[in-house]
């Protein structure tokens, strides 16, 4: 539970200190599984939950963290910070103008979690996504983004495993067409 209260407060205050040069913040709400490390992951059914913050018209920053539901509720919670950058276009303007409706991010980052000999989060994984894709923008309020498979690699030991979430929805709060009437 003390992992919990540590995540909610990550996921709190770091995109309000970020807020002062961002496009968009979003609320992400989703599926996650991780493969390849039951060792030490035994959830079989993960929330994921956390922030998107807009850095510039393509780079975006995710916060997200993944807390297990079954077998125990909120047991196991760990945390992902994702770079993500869109490859096909803009996925948005900071404008009266939307970005593009269709778009594939692909990003870098790191995994804090508890999956080595200890139990305490520290950064564990190096991680590589891609999202193959994603519809809507933050101009319209919200956003859908479906089958996004991440290669972690976990470099106190060793292994590597796969983290996929089925689908995210995120919906924005900041940077919507409501801010640019």
């Amino acid at each position: 539970m003390k992992k919990l209260y540590i995540s909610l407060i990550a996921l709190i205050f770091l995109p309000v200190s970020l807020f002062a040069g961002t496009f968009d913040l979003g609320i992400t709400l989703g599926t996650n599984a991780h493969w390849g490390e039951s060792f030490y992951d035994s959830s079989k059914l993960t929330l994921a939950w956390g922030v998107t913050v807009g850095i510039s018209d393509d780079l975006e920053l995710d916060l997200q963290a993944n807390s297990a539901l079954v077998p125990q509720f909120f047991g196991d919670t760990n945390i992902a910070v994702l770079l993500q950058k869109a490859l096909l276009g803009q996925r948005s303007t900071g404008t009266r103008v939307a970005g593009l409706g269709v778009n594939t991010l692909l990003g870098a980052g790191l995994l804090f979690s508890d999956y080595f000999p200890g139990k305490f989060l520290l950064p564990t994984h190096i991680l590589v996504s891609l999202t193959p894709l994603v519809v809507g923008n933050p101009i319209s309020t919200k956003r859908e983004r479906a089958f996004t498979v991440t290669l972690a690699y976990n470099f106190i030991t060793t292994q590597v495993s796969v983290l996929f979430d089925l689908i995210k929805y995120d919906f924005y709060v900041v940077g919507t067409y409501r801010d640019y009437l």
